[in-house]
């Protein structure tokens, strides 16, 4: 008999700060969503690539026409109605070559029945420019001024602030309805938003954002130059995604 008062007394007890717990304890009802969007706009700047090449019979005589190569590719960067251009090249390499009668593989080369036949030296190029109707006439001059695998390899935006901010908004959007969806099916209401972040912030420091974005562009002097042959290019659009993640409060 003892022992059930004192229990009954525990659970009157309990029963009556149980309020005063959950309210202590409460945890407001939420919905937690990612949403994704988009944004597409015409890119307005191109890439070229290419190797260019020099051959000679020692490393002198190669290297002495990679530069004379050099030269003559460089006036990519003079194309007629080019702007913002940005020329650059890679590291230089020397290699030497052998006879086709020796072996593919280095490993099967003897030097002294296998001789050094010449030299070649290479170095890879890049023009980034604007505007995007100039890049099929780029890659036509850099291909005719001696250029070896030249492609455009990409299209892009020179700033992309605005479709960052049209794609994030997008995203927001998205992250509404499906909170709204979420919410409607619970029987809730969403009250307001409670935070809302870049899942892939974290990713990039501001610093290293903007030095993606940074181009280094070239003043460009003397005679403009045009190719023999000039080509037609029409790229897609410049897709620009974004991912918000957000919380909303419900009722």
């Amino acid at each position: 008999m003892i022992q059930y008062r004192v229990a009954a007394i525990a659970a009157f007890a309990l029963g009556a700060s149980a309020p005063a717990l959950a309210q202590e304890h409460s945890v407001q009802a939420s919905i937690t969503v990612i949403g994704r969007g988009h944004s597409e706009t015409p890119p307005d700047r191109f890439t070229v690539s290419a190797e260019i090449e020099g051959r000679g019979a020692s490393p002198v005589l190669a290297l002495r026409a990679l530069a004379d190569a050099q030269s003559k590719v460089s006036d990519v960067a003079k194309l007629e109605g080019l702007d913002k251009v940005s020329f650059t090249t890679g590291s230089p390499a020397l290699r030497p070559t052998f006879s086709p009668s020796c072996g593919g593989s280095g490993y099967d080369r003897d030097t002294d029945d296998c001789p050094i036949v010449g030299y070649v030296a290479s170095m890879s190029m890049t023009l980034e420019a604007s505007p995007i109707a100039r890049a099929g006439d780029a890659l036509s001059l850099a291909s005719e001024r001696g250029a070896r695998n030249a492609s455009v390899q990409a299209f892009t935006l020179a700033d992309v602030s605005q479709q960052e901010i049209l794609a994030q908004r997008a995203a927001f959007e998205d992250a509404r309805r499906q909170a709204q969806a979420l919410a409607t099916a619970s029987d809730q209401r969403i009250v307001r938003l409670v935070r809302l972040q870049d899942p892939s912030a974290e990713q990039y420091p501001p610093a290293e954002l903007r030095a993606m974005h940074r181009v280094e562009e070239v003043v460009v002097t003397g005679a403009r130059v045009r190719p023999t042959v000039s080509l037609d290019v029409a790229p897609p659009p410049v897709r620009t995604e974004a991912r918000v993640l957000a919380t909303f409060e419900i009722e």
